[in-house]
């Protein structure tokens, strides 16, 4: 017994960080928005190999921030409009139940895009844009099947409850309204949200033909980004503001796609391209093709990705979140030195020359306590998704302690 025990002990990995982040705003629209915001987070990872075939895992965060504007309660669907402040981050289990094909259940992260910073394969997974300039991912509930068949790798995803975005406090701080009432600023306010009732499934398959390697893929189900429908007829005055209501609701996608990379020299070339359908108005089709180069400079990458929509959009992109800064060019230029690390990325709007532009420089200064220091900066016409937002432009600064 004891003897088990032990081996059980040693099968259980826990790790995890304890946060603190302060931004500090250059400007701000209203009287009631904050020059400094504080966020607190801690995050625990618990993983236990019962098997060799069997490993669990489960992730709990915990958040706070000084604004106080969330619910505290636990969802564990993360499918409230605001993020929450206790939060299951995954809750999986992994069973190998044949030599070649891995089938992973519960609640886990998931990402398709071969290329970096914007991928029309990853256009199903819902974000979270509390922090409109950190997009990340949500996790989701579902049944993911992994592995070989012959010359073929597949993955399989089923979703039988689709998790929405989380999209932005709307704000004029946060949310691209540039419009006056009777000069007071317009604010969009939560309006009716019509959950998804249904999720989504997608497979991919993947091969090496020479020195490509290739994939093609199919999804089809609801999408996660809402379609915003403001109601200008229910408008009110809130305070120092006027606010509009804006409905949500969530259109039924279908996508195909193709993707090709190859390794040509010192650079890794990447291309994809995605046809999606949909009958819904609000939302139409769409052709969204994307180039990418990364290549290795010593302990470095550099990341170079072009992304385009082939096709019109029914409504302003703006509304349609993952389509809004269409077409762009990206730029992720990351290190790691001695001293720690270094990141610098630029997003450049192509159709309306605004921009986002982002460093950061994190220094270890023990091996569990590293402290960061980075700004954000969107720039350019106030029609495009960055420069819609200048009361973004802001320091921030952190120190994160790893266990």
């Amino acid at each position: 017994m004891a003897i088990a025990s032990a081996a059980s002990a040693r099968a259980q990995t826990w790790s995890g960080f304890v946060e603190a982040r302060g931004f500090g705003y250059a400007e701000r629209a209203l009287p009631r928005e904050p020059w400094v915001v504080g966020w607190a987070t801690a995050q625990g990872t618990v993983e236990q190999k019962v098997s060799p075939a069997l490993r669990l895992s489960a992730t709990l965060r915990a958040e706070v921030t000084s604004t106080g504007d969330r619910d505290l309660f636990l969802d564990f669907a993360d499918r409230d409009l605001r993020r929450t402040a206790v939060s299951l981050r995954e809750a999986w289990l992994s069973w190998s139940v044949a030599p070649t094909v891995d089938v992973e259940a519960g609640r886990f992260l998931l990402g398709w895009g071969k290329t970096d910073g914007y991928s029309p394969a990853d256009a199903f997974l819902p974000r979270d844009l509390t922090d409109p300039f950190a997009d990340e991912k949500l996790p989701l509930w579902g049944i993911r099947t992994r592995g070989q068949a012959g010359a073929f790798r597949f993955d399989g995803v089923f979703v039988p409850v689709g998790t929405p975005w989380r999209v932005p406090v709307s704000s004029p701080r946060f949310a691209p309204v540039d419009e006056t009432v009777l000069g007071l600023p317009v604010v969009l306010e939560d309006g009716e949200n019509d959950l998804p009732r249904t999720g989504w499934g997608a497979l991919r398959l993947l091969a090496t033909a020479g020195d490509w390697d290739v994939g093609a893929w199919g999804r089809t189900g609801i999408r996660p980004a809402p379609l915003l429908t403001p109601r200008p007829d229910l408008a009110f005055l809130d305070g120092d503001a006027v606010a509009v209501p804006a409905d949500r609701r969530y259109a039924r996608e279908e996508a195909f796609g193709l993707e090709l990379s190859r390794v040509a020299g010192a650079w890794v070339l990447r291309a994809e391209g995605a046809a999606l359908f949909s009958s819904d108005e609000g939302l139409g089709d769409a052709l969204i093709w994307t180039l990418g180069a990364e290549r290795a400079f010593g302990d470095g990458t550099l990341l170079l990705t072009l992304a385009a929509n082939a096709r019109g959009t029914p409504v302003d992109p703006l509304l349609l979140f993952d389509r809004a800064i269409l077409p762009a060019f990206l730029a992720v230029w990351q290190r790691t030195e001695r001293w720690g690390s270094w990141r610098a990325v630029w997003t450049q709007g192509l159709r309306h020359g605004d921009g986002l532009v982002k460093g950061e420089a994190s220094w270890n200064a023990t091996d569990a306590l590293a402290l960061t220091l980075g700004a954000d900066v969107p720039y350019g016409s106030r029609f495009g998704p960055f420069g819609a937002r200048p009361d973004l432009r802001r320091a921030r600064a952190g120190a994160r302690w790893s266990f």
